[in-house]
């Protein structure tokens, strides 16, 4: 089961992948990358560009998050119980 949120939140990277993020005042320290995927194209009316990572915080909650690249900004999308 998830949770959606897609709130803008504050991301820190090492070496291109998120290492932590900040949501709603708290810092999430990242300890996996479970997965990247891309989503663009014209096939969306609006022509979404989005860079996707699911990503394990410390303490074992999964989270999807997402770079927009058209927009230059981080969301966290999804929270999976």
């Amino acid at each position: 089961m998830t949770k959606r949120f897609d709130e803008e939140i504050r991301v820190e990277r090492d070496t291109g992948m998120p290492c932590a993020f900040e949501w709603r005042g708290k810092r999430y320290d990242v300890v996996d990358v479970i997965g990247k995927w891309r989503i663009e194209g014209r096939w969306w009316s609006d022509g979404r560009d989005r860079e996707y990572w699911r990503v394990e915080a410390r303490g074992g909650a999964v989270w999807d998050l997402y770079f927009d690249r058209g927009k230059d900004r981080w969301h966290m999308e999804r929270l999976w119980d």
